[in-house]
């Protein structure tokens, strides 16, 4: 007797990952020798200590269990079934999580899987961040790999279609899943860790992560990486090293207040910025824009800002509270306007581009015709993914919203570890 499982999102190598989202799975006698009619079977979390789980229902739900028990038939019809990865139980390796089919306390089938979540930097295990470290690597290459076209696309003559107007959440969304999506194609184990700049985060500046420059600024505020080290020989612009100088201690966070002005301020205080998107944007100035400001170098300047790498992990950060702040306040409904709205706009803008809900987004729209950059695009279309079709070739400010999917279609396939799925009125059970 043998139970074959099938998932949609298993990339052609024959992985398999999962988030928080659900996805509807099938479950089939492969070899009926011996069963009964119908065969009944258990699904249950296998893997290793430690490693991640996975929750299990009939239906679409939040609320799955770490059991299921299915009825197969023994003539191969398939059973669906729904499958997530449990909250809080994220892997930190493939196959540390898997599908194990029971009969009659006897294993006859089982599939090792990925629960794979975007993680705080300073959790990664060791072997987490040097596969996300070797992956931005082989992605830079010494200044000639496609990393420069990242780089490249978030320069001043770009600003406008990501920076000042209500797009400013969903383009960068785009950006960092466009940029993990690439990473995966290099290790499909990897996901785009975060800097959560309101909490101390010494371990993401450490040697062996993200590094720091000399402590005698007489030196100047090239990081210093150990022989070795996966970012050793990154490049940028051709030239540059990778600069940077905290303006802060390390070993806490930046302030939250600074010459009596909000700065880099809390995780609850931004979700205090209001519950109607036009309140909540705020953000963009403090805490995102403080987050840069707290270092001097390249980092700090918008035109230069993707030159480090942790712009990248302050980006998903940034990412991370507006998805808190979507699931907390229940804003994935994109044609409400305190979820998204552009009435926040300045004046002066009529032809306001990239920015309404039904806008492509540059550079992935290959756009070159004004108000967008006339510049070519560095990026193509968007990259796909084989874990899920969304957002598509030429993703709209709309096709960020609801990233989990809570109003019916496909998900964008990540998910934060202390972000949940939760459906709630309005979304799709």
């Amino acid at each position: 007797m043998r139970v074959d499982i099938q998932l949609p999102t298993t990339d052609p190598q024959g992985h398999t990952f999962l988030t928080w989202v659900p996805v509807k799975a099938t479950a089939r006698m492969a070899d009926a020798s011996g069963a009964s009619n119908p065969a009944r079977v258990t699904l249950q979390n296998g893997g290793v200590n430690g490693g991640g789980r996975l929750a299990f229902d009939s239906v679409r739900t939040d609320a799955g269990a770490a059991e299921l028990d299915l009825e197969l038939p023994t003539d191969g019809t398939a059973v669906e079934f729904w499958v997530a990865g449990e909250f809080q139980h994220p892997s930190s390796a493939y196959g540390d999580v898997a599908i194990d089919v029971m009969a009659s306390g006897t294993q006859v089938g089982r599939r090792e899987m990925m629960v794979r979540i975007r993680k705080n930097a300073v959790n990664l295990s060791a072997a987490e961040r040097d596969r996300f470290l070797l992956a931005l690597g082989k992605l830079n290459n010494a200044g000639h790999g496609v990393f420069q076209g990242f780089r490249d696309a978030h320069v001043t003559d770009s600003l406008d279609e990501a920076h000042g107007f209500p797009g400013f959440p969903a383009w960068h969304r785009a950006y960092m899943l466009d940029l993990e999506r690439t990473l995966q194609e290099i290790d499909s184990s990897v996901t785009l860790p975060y800097w959560r700049f309101d909490e101390p985060a010494a371990a993401l500046f450490d040697r062996a992560f993200l590094g720091m420059p000399p402590v005698n600024p007489a030196q100047g505020d090239t990081i210093q990486f150990p022989h070795g080290h996966a970012l050793e020989f990154w490049k940028t612009d051709t030239l540059d090293s990778i600069d940077r100088r905290p303006t802060f201690n390390i070993n806490g966070a930046p302030p939250a207040q600074l010459l009596g002005r909000p700065n880099v301020i809390s995780q609850a205080e931004t979700m205090l910025l209001g519950m109607q998107y036009d309140r909540f944007r705020r953000m963009e100035g403090a805490p995102h824009g403080r987050a840069h400001t707290s270092f001097d170098g390249p980092i700090n300047l918008p035109a230069t800002a993707p030159k480090d790498p942790l712009f990248f992990l302050l980006h998903a950060n940034v990412d991370r509270l507006w998805a808190f702040w979507q699931w907390f306040n229940q804003r994935t409904d994109s044609p409400n306007s305190a979820t998204y709205s552009t009435a926040g706009a300045p004046p002066g803008r009529p032809g306001l581009i990239g920015h309404n809900l039904g806008d492509t987004m540059w550079p992935w729209n290959q756009s070159t015709t004004p108000p967008r950059p006339t510049f070519p695009p560095p990026r193509g279309q968007f990259p796909t993914s084989p874990t899920t079709p969304r957002p598509g070739p030429q993703p709209t400010v709309r096709d960020m919203i609801d990233w989990q999917g809570i109003h019916g279609g496909d998900p964008l396939g990540f998910d934060y570890d202390d972000v949940p799925f939760e459906l709630h009125a309005g979304g799709v059970a």
